[in-house]
């Protein structure tokens, strides 16, 4: 194995981008993150060398601290982590065999030291930054990626920014039998693809020839797609075709869907996607995860329990001040625990002597608080299945990352003495024994609620008739829009939707729905159905063109300040404000729990700088759900579209509505305000027993009208049957 300082590969070299995401960073004293990469067999016969491109903080020590890079569970790198002037670029050269046709699995890892500080601070400090567009895979001068069937689009990979496009050719696109057979290979491409950060673009010109990460797709009928290619497939004006070209103009490997008929060529893209198309009735026991987070994350859809090795930990000794790691679970669409459930975490895990009282150790729940473990012994233990309560408030459909974290202060560390930072003793053992364990939740589908949308696709992911899809078709930013978020939903659920593409309202009738497009092409009935004001078509994005007077922006906020204080502590309102901020506080209670009846929620008129928004709300018959995705404009609508699936954004989608704010890359949730419930489940008294505990933590007020009422019945029970004993006189 040969490390050096690296040169960008000879231009028209065969590349393979390895990192899926825009950015990768390794944060504190440890870190590992590892994932799938799949390769073509010529790929993985032929895979030469390994580039890295990477930039470490200021304050990392290099002479302790350790870059390491796994694949396949060969380590074909392992260095200091030196780079903290600018990004380095490294070469190794692989093993032979060490690739394999298939699925690769990479881990980057790196253990990082302070240079001077010894506080738990400093670990804060500690970062690694790999660049995606300089870290990839090159292969030797006869190589090629050769795409022959369907299957192979899992092949592609992402591009030097963690994604990976689609770019659907469809000169014919204005028919209205286009619509369907589009969105529903939009959905397929998706599905066998599995790659986290996927965009589908859909246009009536050809793209220009591609580069990594990258398929062109043309569709159309035979004489619409010669408009485009330099040659027809033969036998496409008889029978439906799907193949794998070179054309000059769209590039190698480009994918053409063709028939004598539009029909034909919806029967044929229907045989390619059916293996992706799961059964109704079938059980998915995983998330498919792998391609950015190893292994795929367990679906839990009862009480179970995974080991800490089932779930991609191992066993890890830990010398410095503070252990972090994490793993991922997934949770079914109709979860409803949020308000009473606890999952628990069974630790197997010890600390040395050396760790003081004042230490603990701390679990998040996608980012957020939801145990502590205090150790307030002194002289080191051994834990062995010590039960941690993790409150399941956080917990959302779909994804979950759980993440361990173990803040350990000593002595030492106090003192900081030179070469303190260095600590090479183990202060910290995690088993990969320790197991996470879901305990029987409630099973009942609340709507609106776009978590459950972006987490598994619900509610039309259980559908059993073709989903009514409205896309404006004047604008293709419309359709790429409606292809792209469709491809992320059916890759959350796991298989494509059957949809029926409709141009009026009245077509939907009484089924849940969705519409796609700019603000300004829907009805006003339509807005104001999904919670939007009618306004919106007309006043939405023209703030930004009004000219701007910075000149009062300091009297406004001073002004807004004065008031503020004026009121915040004076008056009725005051009062209630701070007592709400009390509750709040004290007993983790809100004056929204403490209603008999829902609150309604105003139509909202987004704000100028939202650039995208998503809402939810039940349609007419109020027992279906309708779901738009609408913008100012059709260029800002596929703007928003195409930075919203990014996957650290897609997992903030919740509430009834989303705003995304394309420029800031911003998104923000507005709550549910009313919902229904929808049965998943066949009836049993232990599910409803869990689902009204649920209901009745959730709303605090009605518990206790309904407990009052009980007391008063049983006093007014006890007074009748103690009338009735004893002596009279």
């Amino acid at each position: 194995m040969v490390s050096s300082p690296s040169t960008q590969p000879p231009s028209g070299s065969l590349r393979r981008f390895l990192i899926p995401s825009d950015k990768m960073s390794l944060n504190g004293e440890i870190a590992r993150q590892q994932w799938t990469v799949q390769l073509t067999a010529d790929e993985a016969r032929t895979a030469t060398q390994f580039h890295l491109g990477y930039q470490n903080a200021l304050v990392i020590a290099p002479e302790l601290s350790r870059l390491k890079v796994v694949m396949n569970g060969i380590t074909v790198l392992d260095q200091p982590v030196q780079s903290s002037e600018g990004v380095s670029d490294v070469t190794v050269n692989l093993p032979q065999d060490v690739m394999r046709a298939g699925k690769n699995l990479i881990s980057f890892e790196v253990s990082q030291r302070h240079r001077t500080d010894c506080t738990i601070q400093s670990t804060y400090e500690l970062w690694s930054e790999i660049a995606p567009e300089r870290t990839f895979l090159t292969f030797g001068q006869n190589a090629s990626r050769r795409i022959t069937n369907f299957e192979d689009v899992a092949t592609i990979g992402v591009d030097e920014e963690g994604s990976t496009r689609f770019n659907i050719i469809a000169p014919g696109i204005d028919s209205p039998a286009a619509t369907g057979p589009v969105l529903r290979l939009s959905q397929g491409l998706a599905v066998f693809a599995n790659m986290p950060n996927q965009r589908i673009s859909v246009s009536r010109e050809p793209q220009a020839n591609l580069a990594e990460g990258a398929l062109n797709i043309v569709v159309g009928l035979p004489a619409e797609i010669s408009k485009v290619l330099q040659t027809v497939p033969d036998g496409a004006t008889v029978s439906p075709t799907i193949t794998f070209v070179d054309d000059q103009r769209t590039g190698p490997s480009t994918m053409v869907v063709t028939g004598p008929t539009w029909q034909s060529i919806a029967s044929s893209v229907e045989s390619v996607i059916a293996p992706a198309d799961r059964p109704l009735d079938s059980t998915r026991t995983n998330l498919s995860t792998e391609a950015w987070h190893y292994p795929d994350a367990p679906i839990f859809f009862e009480a179970g329990q995974q080991s800490f090795a089932q779930l991609g930990l191992r066993t890890e000794e830990f010398a410095g001040r503070r252990f972090r790691t994490d793993f991922l679970i997934g949770i079914p669409s109709d979860f409803y625990a949020n308000d009473y459930g606890q999952a628990r975490l069974l630790l197997d895990a010890a600390y040395s002597a050396e760790v003081q009282p004042g230490s603990h150790i701390d679990v998040y729940v996608n980012g957020n608080i939801a145990a502590t473990v205090p150790i307030t012994n002194a002289g080191g233990a051994i834990l062995r299945k010590l039960p941690v309560p993790v409150t399941m408030r956080h917990f959302r459909p779909g994804t979950n990352t759980i993440a361990l974290e173990a803040v350990l202060m000593t002595a030492k560390d106090a003192v900081c003495a030179p070469g303190a930072s260095g600590q090479t003793d183990s202060r910290f053992v995690l088993f990969d024994t320790s197991a996470f364990e879901m305990p029987r939740f409630a099973r009942m589908a609340q709507l609106p609620n776009l978590a459950r949308t972006a987490g598994t696709g619900f509610p039309y992911n259980r559908s059993t008739a073709p989903i009514p899809v409205m896309v404006d078709k004047s604008e293709v930013g419309s359709l790429s829009t409606a292809a792209t978020l469709l491809a992320r939903m059916s890759l959350a659920a796991g298989r494509p939707f059957a949809i029926e593409p409709v141009i009026s309202v009245q077509a939907i009738g009484e089924r849940d729905a969705m519409f796609f497009g700019p603000i300004g092409r829907f009805d006003p009935e339509v807005l104001t159905q999904v919670g939007l004001t009618a306004d919106s078509r007309v006043s939405w994005g023209q703030e930004t063109n009004l000219p701007t007077d910075n000149r009062n922006a300091g009297q406004t906020t001073a002004t807004f300040d004065k008031w503020r204080d004026q009121l915040s502590g004076a008056g009725w309102r005051g009062q209630v404000s701070s007592f709400s901020e009390w509750l709040n506080s004290k007993f983790d209670i809100s004056l929204d729990t403490l209603r008999l009846t829902p609150r309604m929620a105003e139509p909202l008129t987004p704000p100028a700088d939202a650039s995208l928004v998503v809402a939810q709300r039940p349609g007419p018959d109020e027992r279906h759900i309708w779901t738009m995705v609408t913008a100012p404009t059709a260029d800002a609508l596929w703007q928003g579209a195409d930075g919203l699936v990014h996957t650290d954004q897609w997992n903030k989608v919740g509430g009834e509505m989303t705003l995304y704010n394309a420029t800031g890359d911003i998104t923000s949730t507005r709550d549910v305000s009313t919902f229904e419930f929808r049965e998943t489940q066949p009836f049993s008294v232990a599910n409803y027993r869990l689902i009204i505990a649920n209901w009745l933590s959730g709303n605090v007020l009605s518990y206790a009208a309904g407990l009052s009422v009980m007391c008063m019945l049983l006093g007014i029970a006890t007074a009748t049957l103690l009338k009735n004993l004893g002596r009279r006189q």
